[in-house]
């Protein structure tokens, strides 16, 4: 994402090159400098529509915030859009006399985009359509972090009739959020392994991924994209179903050096005076989880998390049994080291480059919505003390894990 010097030294060479192969200069600010893919795929079941209204919305701040800057500044824009769980378009956003308008590229049938060969032939039809010297990736879909699909036996499916629109009762004003559904139907769910080989199948690596979703600022997703993407913005707890203020943040995200943190701020601010003002974000140097894996496997190798100190623990979920820990608290009670330890907050911190919280966060999982107080917050969540019987199957599989112990 903001790997400045790579992208200085791509942008000269590719300039070069023009200037070599033809008799005329080529202007390199007229070469795309961006390609920003818009990936939404199905969110519901084979008879609920999921996100697809929630999608459309989105689609329409983007474009808000495209006519408000006059443009696309040097960038294009695709979205992969789901129409149905069997159908799904591929096109572009233009723009042109203050307005947008969008030109279909692609029609796909099936679920391939739930497997990394169909999500590699999106990218790369996406690349093919619109080369540039970056790309990027925003993902809009349900979430619930690092976990495998296959893990969920007793996934809370009695969340599907809560989140039916109530037009009386108590809960009627009870907010939603992008958490039901996300295994809730097999066929149209992806393990993060799964996006990440489709992204490294199509060749294209990404300056940043940004997850409008739930619960995926793991270390263990961070950890899992760090060969296919510079940067990672999401969140460590539930997002609520509006989803990213796109009108709001726009701006820092559709730019050739994304600013991280103007991006966290724009979603801090929105949030923290939303009617439901609960939120947390965060901007995660990719690059830097090999180092953070390091530091993380010295201190296993030396001491043993005492499960007594589970209660204590920052929790960023809504789990009866939480999946997803604070990593700096949980680190900060398993390491005793005062050296070990400031070597692991001095790599977190370049880890974790702007990160942004609520006094309280809201979770939807069970039949009624919760806050839950946030104390401490380091941007990133982990779930090695999990007792989650999800986590239990599945934590010690991810690579994150196998790097660490």
């Amino acid at each position: 994402m903001r790997k400045f010097v790579f992208t200085t030294i791509l942008t000269s060479i590719f300039g070069f090159m023009l200037l070599s192969c033809n008799d005329e200069s080529v202007d390199i600010n007229s070469v795309n400098q961006q390609t920003i893919l818009v990936y939404m795929p199905w969110s519901g079941t084979a008879s609920d529509n999921g996100l697809y209204n929630n999608f459309l919305e989105n689609l329409d701040s983007i474009e808000s915030a495209i006519i408000a800057r006059k443009g696309l500044a040097k960038t294009r824009l695709l979205v992969f859009l789901s129409q149905s769980a069997s159908t799904s378009k591929l096109f572009e956003i233009l723009y042109d006399k203050n307005q947008c308008s969008r030109q279909e590229i692609k029609t796909y049938s099936g679920t391939d985009y739930t497997t990394p060969e169909g999500i590699a032939t999106i990218i790369s039809d996406a690349k093919n359509t619109a080369e540039a010297l970056n790309y990027a990736l925003l993902v809009g879909c349900h979430g619930s972090g690092w976990t495998f699909k296959g893990d969920w036996k007793d996934y809370p499916y009695g969340i599907a009739k809560r989140h039916q629109v109530r037009q009386n009762g108590p809960q009627a004003d009870f907010e939603r959020t992008r958490f039901f559904g996300s295994v809730g139907d097999l066929r149209y769910a992806t393990d993060i392994e799964s996006l990440a080989e489709g992204i490294r199948l199509s060749g294209v690596h990404m300056q940043y991924i940004l997850f409008d979703d739930c619960y995926m600022a793991n270390a263990e997703v961070a950890y899992e994209l760090r060969q296919v993407t510079n940067f990672l913005i999401a969140s460590t707890s539930e997002v609520m179903v509006k989803g990213m203020p796109y009108a709001d943040m726009w701006k820092s995200l559709n730019s050739q050096t994304p600013d991280y943190k103007s991006a966290v701020d724009a979603f801090y601010k929105f949030y923290s005076n939303y009617r439901t003002p609960c939120g947390t974000i965060s901007a995660i140097d990719c690059r830097q989880m090999d180092a953070l894996a390091s530091v993380m496997k010295q201190i296993n190798e030396h001491y043993t998390f005492d499960e007594a100190f589970l209660v204590s623990l920052q929790v960023l979920d809504g789990f009866n049994e939480n999946l997803f820990f604070d990593m700096g608290d949980y680190v900060s009670k398993l390491c005793t080291d005062p050296y070990l330890y400031e070597k692991f907050t001095a790599q977190l911190a370049k880890t974790v480059v702007s990160k942004a919280a609520t006094e309280n966060i809201y979770s939807y999982i069970y039949h009624n919505p919760i806050y839950i107080s946030v104390e401490t917050f380091s941007g990133i969540t982990i779930s090695d003390p999990s007792r989650n019987v999800v986590a239990l199957r599945g934590k010690e599989h991810t690579s994150w894990w196998k790097a660490t112990h």
